[in-house]
């Protein structure tokens, strides 16, 4: 996979904005000093009023009733929630309403605001950045837009300097000054206004540092960054989320963010980043720009041990088209990304929508850099219930761990692909279960690799899903693991193609895929002929013989002319095929001397990687690599 780490800011100073090129890390070089990435940016329920229900039962009326005098309860002091009224359409008043403000802008009265003040911004443009440092609440009363000013400060809070050589520039500037700052924001459109070639990767539509905590609803984030059409400079992001510092440090921030959407950034649409950070998000779409020369964007990335909960929402137009750089090729293309988890910490998708993309989702883990240092235990993202229909890849497990469960995938060129490669420090360890494949041009799964001796082991477990002929194939293995591909239904009763004798969706070498689901409502499952006294024969035809689990010397053999399919194990087994018939015969990988005799006929061998089996009489057989 063609992989770009998110650049430190380290890597920022004197550089104004320039693509680096990393030894192990392949980036796509744009316009002048702008580079393209698969990865990542540069670093890195409204309130139901429940209806009234009368103790007495549903419609029921209280009648008066007597009861024995007392003094009175003193009421409950509460204090006074001071509340800020802006507009700038009116003079300024008595801070009472939006026909009465008090101050014509909202930094105005931020500038006055105590600790849990809440702002009532009445309807209309307001140019200006926002710099928040108290746990406010600030409320749209009408269509309200933020924006940028046309020359925005990059010093509006300390926070500001996270950006080092380039600080941070952002129209709403969350800076925690306080342990525990709580600033929720609702029914706000915030735009940028940077000009289209602005080269600058410390650019923000709201950015949440210094500890703080935002819950943000109902609002749109936009136009933020450059032109992703023409500016392939690695800023601009709609909403950034903390920052990574160092392997172990970050400006830490936390987000809740609902039913909101954010569209046409440059970069990234929303980042979390870095150890500490975290954020809930429901509903929440992301739109890119659609198919871009010049910059690999990305929906949504989690990175640098940041965490999150991502539940609905739809994430999509996130393409890079650029000639000889951006493509279908995941080994040595740049890609855009909808969901990108890079060395993310506990992270879990659930009913999200996909679609649109290069890569739907792509996951990796234990990938070390200067600002991030992986954990000793690699966390398992979940990743549930979700649709994914991209142009590419639907998702792709590079390092690390996870469980894909439930999902609808359909269409590109390979519903799941996973790679195996020298640079790789951990193998991919997935469990894809109940899922459902169709429409990929080229493979329903799909396990590349490198092809490098010492390259971890891939370790893939796929059952219970739906691989039908719709897929231009089913599972292709090219890594040196067997992949455990079990109870699927391949789109044909006697299973799949290829290595097998069955005319559903075609598997290679390497893949178990014994027992297959007879039926596509996964409710019945082929079975198998075992030894009886060590010894099973069969002369019929699309028939399976399988040596029995923990034992020795089985003998499996086709006598007739028909389709066999013969399974061994570990053990010193005889596999034997028919001189007139087809037989595929399987010799499991293990320590035992398997005897695979051809019998001169024709089929498929398999050892499995078991250096101690004899192959006799097979020449008229294709035989894996052993």
């Amino acid at each position: 996979m063609t992989r770009v780490k998110p650049h430190p800011k380290a890597w920022l100073a004197g550089l104004a904005g320039a693509g680096t090129v990393a030894a192990t890390v392949l980036m796509a070089t744009f316009s002048t000093g702008a580079s393209a990435s698969v990865a990542t940016h540069s670093h890195a329920r409204p309130h139901v009023l429940a209806k009234h229900v009368s103790p007495f039962g549903v419609g029921a009326s209280r009648a008066a009733r007597h009861v024995s005098r007392r003094p009175a309860a003193a009421r409950a002091v509460v204090p006074n929630t001071p509340i800020e009224w802006v507009s700038n359409s009116l003079p300024v008043g008595t801070n009472r309403s939006c026909t009465n403000p008090g101050f014509s802008t909202i930094s105005a009265a931020l500038a006055v605001a105590p600790a849990g003040a809440t702002v009532r911004v009445c309807a209309g443009t307001y140019q200006e950045q926002l710099a928040i440092t108290q746990s406010v609440s600030i409320n749209a009363r009408g269509a309200v837009t933020l924006l940028l000013p046309a020359t925005p400060s990059d010093t509006v809070t300390s926070c500001d300097t996270d950006g080092g050589a380039q600080p941070n520039q952002d129209v709403v500037d969350i800076c925690g000054s306080a342990p525990g700052t709580q600033v929720t924001i609702t029914g706000f459109t915030i735009e940028g206004n940077w000009p289209s070639d602005v080269c600058n990767d410390s650019l923000y539509g709201v950015a949440v540092l210094g500890g703080a905590n935002l819950t943000m609803s109902n609002s749109t984030v936009e136009d933020i960054g450059g032109d992703p059409l023409t500016d392939g400079c690695q800023g601009g992001v709609g909403i950034e989320v903390g920052l990574a510092q160092t392997g172990t440090t970050a400006d830490t921030g936390s987000a809740t963010l609902t039913n909101d959407t954010v569209k046409s950034y440059q970069k990234n649409g929303i980042t979390v980043d870095g150890t500490g950070s975290s954020a809930t998000m429901t509903g929440v779409t992301t739109i890119g720009a659609g198919p871009s020369p010049a910059i690999a964007q990305n929906g949504i990335q989690i990175s640098d041990a940041a965490t999150a909960t991502i539940s609905g929402g739809h994430v999509s137009g996130n393409e890079c088209s650029l000639t000889n750089v951006c493509g279908p090729d995941s080994f040595s293309q740049t890609q855009s990304c909808g969901i990108l988890l890079y060395d993310a910490g506990q992270t879990s998708v659930s009913s999200v929508t996909v679609s649109g993309n290069d890569l739907g989702i792509y996951n990796l883990e234990g990938y070390a850099q200067t600002y991030y240092a992986p954990p000793a235990t690699l966390p398992t993202q979940a990743l549930t219930s979700l649709a994914l229909a991209n142009r590419y890849e639907n998702v792709y497990f590079d390092e690390g761990n996870a469980t894909f469960t439930s999902s609808h995938l359909s269409n590109g060129n390979q519903g799941i692909e996973m790679g195996q490669a020298s640079y790789q420090t951990s193998p991919s360890v997935v469990s894809a279960m109940s899922d459902t494949i169709t429409g990929a041009a080229q493979d329903a799964v799909f396990v590349g690799s490198d092809g490098v001796s010492g390259d971890p082991a891939i370790n893939l477990t796929a059952g219970h899903s739906k691989l039908d002929t719709s897929n231009g194939g089913g599972v292709v293995n090219q890594s040196t693991s067997i992949l455990n591909i079990k109870n699927d239904w391949w789109g044909d009763v006697n299973g799949p193609s290829g290595w097998n004798f069955g005319a559903g969706s075609s598997v290679s070498s390497d893949v178990d895929f014994f027992p297959w689901a007879t039926s596509s409502a996964l409710t019945a499952f082929e079975t198998c002929t075992g030894p009886t006294n060590g010894r099973a024969t069969t002369s019929g035809t699309d028939v399976v013989l399988c040596a029995k689990k923990g034992t020795a010397n089985n003998y499996l053999a086709n006598t007739g002319s028909g389709s066999v399919l013969l399974v061994g194990n570990a053990g010193s087994d005889q596999l034997i095929g028919s001189s007139t018939g087809e037989t595929w015969i399987i010799g499991h990988a293990g320590t035992g001397n398997n005897v695979i005799n051809g019998n001169n006929g024709t089929g498929f061998i398999q050892e499995r990687g078991d250096t101690n089996d004899t192959v006799l009489n097979a020449s008229g057989y294709t035989v894996a690599p052993s």
